[in-house]
């Protein structure tokens, strides 16, 4: 983000100390609709067995919608563990959660700001500071009149262009910024958003080309498989097996459409048009925002069937031979259908020999597992999943679909901040800087490509709300710079100076407003 005038925080970065004049820079900041990363019902990953707590200290943070994201055991002094033990286990919850959210930022940041400083250079402006991170300069090399450093704090990163403001200005100086036509300091400006839409891209079709394992049921259709006991849709007499045909007049034909509209729509409530034995029924179903789950209704499952994740080693489910990919098909003559009713035979059943019905390779046989006790429940030490599959991508299909699901989650941008704005949402579908802390590290640990393809969704959020025009972002600068063109002179400087003041305000207000809530959903009431 190129920014003149007053230097402050913004969606989309964060400074460890008080910028310098001329100097720009990107850190933590605002995702859109980030339930979409968090809020998948049946596809999100529970483990369904841990280690036995024994560590006096347990530290639990959860992303947005009450999802347990981390477990953090610190030492117990009483059992000899001491201070090394404390120390390293705050090392490991560090390295879990730091580094991937420096990774973010890192790679965001600084191709946004390697767009500025691209066209800067092409133009001939001077590049007075190149920048990997912020705070004192550790190291670096002087080359064509540009400092390129690495600084101490890895948290994104900042070009300085030469002549940014009035007062840095020297008289007919080709290398400042002031100096230079309204369109090449448009170019300049614009430039950063769309290095950050390209990341999205170029990574997207990475993505594409590797192949990502996703849930089969999001292109099914939208037959319920269970629901939870004392919801709205039990209220609303809804009932297993019922297809959804429509919410709030909107056809909905797979899960998809459905998360869709149920993410656009907490605290309303919406018109179900539902197929029940060959007959049509309405129902009238609120849908619920509370502090724990920022979006959605989290009652009504889809029955995806349910096979093996990740195992624990040592732990009852592979002790008794289970694998990653084998389907459940029972437990105790129970059909599991769906992953919750996974957890509540499990759960319910420490200390009990229950027998499960696998499905390996088209060929079925049971196994006894008998569930450990942990925290009052029932565990055996594996990750149910709902039936996945995998696609992987050619080159021209990957630059096509990049294409598509770029389009496809910038709209869902849009049409989320349309919303807002017409307060039929509200701010709680924003994460801030703590979510995207917490989301970091979160999709880390599933894996290379649900990383990758975070960092992706991150780019693309910051080249779109980088364009909004509104200062000190980026995009204020190109609005100011189109009412110049069109009127032909410069605004007054005192003009720009009392607008730049005036966004200011109201960026640090969204800011303040999102890290509260950020802080409300680690802390619930």
């Amino acid at each position: 983000m190129l920014r003149s005038g007053p230097r402050s925080p913004a969606p989309g970065r964060h400074r460890s100390r008080r910028p310098q004049r001329g100097e720009r820079g990107g850190g933590a900041g605002v995702l859109v609709a980030a339930s979409r990363f968090s809020g998948h019902r049946a596809g999100r990953r529970r483990r369904a067995g841990a280690p036995p707590a024994r560590a006096a200290h347990v530290a639990r943070l959860r992303s947005g919608d009450g999802r347990l994201v981390a477990r953090h055991r610190g030492g117990d002094h009483d059992q000899g563990r001491g201070t090394l033990s404390w120390v390293l286990a705050h090392v490991s919850w560090i390295w879990e959660f730091a580094l991937p959210f420096a990774v973010v930022l890192g790679v965001v940041v600084l191709f946004h700001e390697f767009g500025h400083y691209l066209v800067a250079k092409w133009l001939g402006i001077t590049v007075e500071v190149f920048s990997v991170g912020f705070g004192p300069r550790i190291t670096g090399f002087r080359r064509g009149g540009t400092d390129y450093r690495l600084s101490w704090v890895p948290l994104g990163g900042y070009v300085k262009l030469k002549g940014e403001t009035p007062e840095e200005t020297t008289a007919h100086d080709p290398g400042d910024l002031l100096s230079r036509s309204r369109f090449q300091r448009f170019l300049v400006f614009v430039m950063g958003a769309v290095f950050n839409l390209i990341t999205a891209y170029v990574l997207t079709a990475v993505i594409l080309m590797m192949g990502v394992p996703e849930p089969i049921y999001p292109s099914q259709p939208p037959v319920v498989g269970e629901i939870e006991e004392g919801s709205p849709a039990v209220e609303a007499g809804i009932q297993p097996g019922d297809r959804i045909l429509s919410v709030g007049g909107q056809p909905v034909s797979t899960w998809k459409d459905l998360d869709l509209i149920i993410l656009l729509s907490p605290g309303q409530t919406k018109e179900v048009v539902l197929e029940r034995g060959g007959r049509r029924l309405t129902v009238q179903l609120p849908i619920r925002a509370d502090a724990r789950n920022s979006v959605g209704i989290q009652s009504i499952y889809p029955a995806t069937g349910v096979v093996v994740g990740d195992l624990q080693p040592g732990r009852p489910a592979a002790e008794a031979g289970l694998r990653r990919g084998d389907r459940i098909v029972s437990i105790d003559g129970v059909e599991m259908t769906t992953i919750d009713k996974v957890f509540k035979a499990i759960r319910g059943s420490a200390g009990v020999p229950l027998r499960f019905v696998i499905e390996r390779d088209g060929r079925t046989f049971e196994e006894i597992i008998t569930p450990i006790r942990e925290d009052n429940k029932g565990m055996i030490g594996f990750v149910p999943t709902p039936p996945m599959t995998t696609r992987r991508y050619g080159f021209l299909e990957a630059l096509g679909g990049s294409f598509s699901k770029n389009l496809e989650d910038a709209s869902l941008t849009f049409l989320t901040l349309k919303k807002l704005v017409l307060r039929e949402l509200s701010l709680r579908t924003f994460t801030g800087p703590i979510g995207l802390y917490l989301a970091s590290g979160a999709m880390a640990q599933e894996g290379l490509v649900y990383f990758l393809r975070f960092i992706a969704f991150v780019s693309l959020q910051l080249g779109i709300i980088n364009l909004f025009p509104i200062p000190p972002l980026d995009g204020g600068h190109v609005f100011t710079l189109l009412i110049e063109g069109t009127i032909r002179r410069d605004l007054s400087a005192q003009i720009k100076e009392r607008v730049m003041q005036a966004g200011l305000v109201l960026l640090l207000l969204f800011m303040a407003t999102v890290i509260y809530l950020d802080i409300s959903r680690l802390f619930p009431r």
